[in-house]
């Protein structure tokens, strides 16, 4: 799952930094993870739940931004969904990070930071997507021209 968590007053997104094992590089990204046991099969409460826990937001209004699980790669069994999340609120006591997990949060990114890091391949790949579908979701909803 993949989160955008977007501020109407502000016109901004909240992002995370996070340090990628693989690449040993920080890169920046939504809040994202997997659906996991404790979720059973729904999605939208594991978006809820890595939302929470990523990014110390809580609540909003949820707008599905996939009609289903999107296929990650040809090598992934992997399947996406992502979510747009409209005025989130802070959690008063968040769900504590996974121990590997080192996140840094980042409330008020433009749109236009937000385009300018997928372009320089400063967003994860897949954070990327999710951005690009949020954008054009908040411009179907008039928060974006």
């Amino acid at each position: 799952v993949l989160i955008f968590a977007w501020d109407t007053k502000t016109k901004t997104a909240t992002l995370i930094r996070e340090y990628m094992p693989a690449s040993h590089k920080i890169l920046w990204g939504l809040a994202a993870g997997l659906v996991e046991d404790k979720h059973g099969a729904d999605i939208a409460r594991a978006a809820r739940d890595e939302l929470e826990e990523e990014a110390q937001l809580t609540g909003g209004e949820w707008i599905p931004l996939t009609k289903k699980p999107s296929q990650m790669d040809k090598y992934a069994l992997t399947t996406m969904s992502a979510y747009l999340v409209i005025d989130p609120e802070p959690a008063e006591n968040p769900k504590p990070l996974d121990d590997e997990e080192d996140i840094e949060i980042v409330h008020g990114v433009t749109l236009e930071e937000i385009m300018d890091r997928i372009s320089k391949g400063e967003i994860n790949l897949t954070s990327a997507w999710g951005c690009m579908l949020a954008i054009e979701k908040l411009r179907e909803l008039g928060e974006y021209p």
